[in-house]
């Protein structure tokens, strides 16, 4: 088994990460696990908190249903007998405690302080100010006094200065993690790593490129860590500019502006192709992009109000992650970048996802499945747990039958809490996905979750979407009919009708007990097809 490694750098690497979360949890990619690292200076960008909540959820979730427990779900039989692949996939924060990793610490605000600009010979001050902008420049404009509390701001040459000396000498404990799991490498065994961000802007467009030589060269022959290179693998998804925002408020703000964005991104596809055909630092490069720019509407610099929403391309480059860890080692070695092409502008399906056939096989099914799961367990399961009759029973026959053993009152609670949390978050994943889409493509033909849209609001995408906060017996059945579109690949999808119809009857459940079992029943009557369609 391979040590599998996802490192998303900057805000866009987050949301990059975030998609692949949500692809993991439903048992898309490699298995058994797979470690999460966050790369970001901006210590509260709304992006990398969202992720990392994200990461959490789905750590307890695991904790909940884990083998042995009273909830548990069968994750080791073969789904056909009654296995589940939802939350099959183990993630891991990279650290002990969470997955990220921020290069300058509060002490260190500005890159004169990074650098130890008080300490610097005359030469060396000389030639830092011919590198970085100074004390003549415009407030807009400053590079060395420039607050790096909110990341690079589109600035990749003060990030990848900061970043160097922090992997080396401030913060060497990202570093000392990787170099440990890539150790693993000594006996024999395959480590991964895959790294997500950005061409332009501030943290990823430092980050990617300086990350990625540095582990280069640790697998080099001439390394003194114990690290077999030949067992290392190095992978990304490098993004070409695919949104634009609004112009800040303040026109002398210290921000990368839309209009910079593509210039930016010219320089840095010149130097990613010396750093390609010269380095050989990656196996595999994907490179996603969209022709037609998603309009964000709103400029936010950083911090916590920089929580932009879910997008397609970041799915798409999920599936670059899960692509690279499932690959057979053989077929990994690539000697040009990979771009996937969609097979018609006005339009985006399931076929359109790229993948090797392996991966794109179950693709369907487990999203789409985990989709449906989330829409009956939000409006029908939940409310039915807590509808009883005046002596305590649940009400619903079909409740019954399925969770005849849970013991709604030991550690249940707090597994109903996080569930909910889990499909509240990936319907609102992928409502904003659907909503951004709409004007920058044709029909978006995966899935529609609309009819579940109480508000939508695109001038405010921190929260573009809210939901109707329940749903007839009715309503819900239309609504399920209604969620996802059938593969390209044809097939009839399975209505309510059916998925009603199954849980009144035994479902296999295999191993599973409690909580867990109820789950699992659910997520196997919601797969959208059947044998025979």
């Amino acid at each position: 088994m391979a040590i599998n490694i996802l490192i998303g750098i900057g805000g866009t690497g987050a949301k990059i990460v975030e998609s692949a979360l949500y692809l993991l949890s439903a048992g898309v990619g490699p298995k058994p696990k797979v470690i999460i690292g966050l790369v970001d200076q901006d210590n509260s960008n709304g992006n990398v908190v969202r992720t990392e909540q994200l990461l959490k959820l789905l750590v307890r979730l695991r904790g909940h249903f884990a083998a042995g427990k009273a909830n548990r779900i069968d994750w080791s039989t073969d789904e056909a007998a009654g296995g589940s692949n939802l939350f099959s996939i183990e993630v891991e924060p990279l650290f002990a405690e969470n997955a990220h990793w921020r290069p300058s610490p509060d002490n260190m605000p500005t890159l004169r302080h990074v650098m130890q600009h008080q300490d610097m010979s005359d030469d060396e001050k000389a030639l830092f100010d011919l590198m970085f902008r100074g004390d003549g420049a415009s407030s807009a404009d400053a590079e060395q006094t420039m607050d790096l509390g909110e990341g690079y701001r589109g600035r990749a040459h003060v990030g990848a200065a900061a970043l160097v000396s922090a992997i080396n000498h401030d913060q060497p404990e990202f570093l000392a993690r990787l170099v440990e799991l890539m150790q693993a490498s000594a006996g024999g065994e395959e480590v991964r790593i895959f790294m997500a961000g950005s061409l332009f802007g501030g943290t990823g467009a430092a980050g990617f490129p300086t990350i990625a030589r540095l582990l280069h060269k640790l697998r080099g022959p001439d390394n003194r860590q114990r690290i077999q290179g030949d067992k290392i693998h190095i992978g990304g998804s490098l993004m070409l500019p695919y949104f634009r925002f609004g112009p800040p408020n303040d026109e002398n703000a210290n921000v990368i502006t839309s209009a910079q964005l593509l210039p930016q991104a010219r320089v840095a596809v010149e130097f990613y192709q010396s750093l390609l055909q010269q380095e050989k630092v990656f196996d595999r490069l994907y490179v996603s992009g969209w022709e037609k720019m998603f309009d964000l509407g709103y400029h936010e610099p950083g911090r916590a109000e920089q929580r932009n929403p879910a997008l397609l391309p970041e799915l798409v480059a999920a599936l670059a992650a899960m692509d690279f860890f499932t690959l057979d080692a053989k077929d990994l070695p690539a000697s040009s970048p990979l771009i996937a092409a969609r097979r018609e502008s006005e339009s985006f399906g399931w076929a359109d996802l790229p993948a090797h056939p392996k991966l794109k096989g179950p693709l369907y099914d487990r999203l789409g499945r985990t989709l449906r799961f989330a829409l009956w367990w939000r409006y029908r399961v939940e409310p039915a747990i807590d509808d009883k009759n005046v002596f305590g029973s649940i009400r619903a026959g079909w409740l019954k039958k399925q969770a005849v053993d849970t013991n709604w009152q030991v550690d249940t609670p707090e597994a109903r809490t996080d569930i909910m949390q889990y499909v509240d978050s990936l319907l609102h994943w992928a409502s904003a996905i659907r909503l951004f889409s709409s004007g920058t493509l044709g029909a978006f033909s995966l899935w529609n979750g609309e009819r579940l849209w109480a508000r939508t609001e695109r001038s405010r995408p921190t929260s573009p979407v809210e939901f109707h906060p329940s749903r007839s017996e009715e309503e819900s059945q239309d609504d399920l009919d209604a969620i996802l579109y059938a593969s390209d690949d044809g097939g009839k999808l399975a209505g309510a009708a059916v998925v009603f119809k199954e849980l009144n009857e035994t479902v296999p459940t295999g191993d599973s007990q409690g909580l867990g079992r109820l789950v699992s029943a659910v997520h196997h009557v919601a797969r959208p097809l059947r044998t025979g369609n």
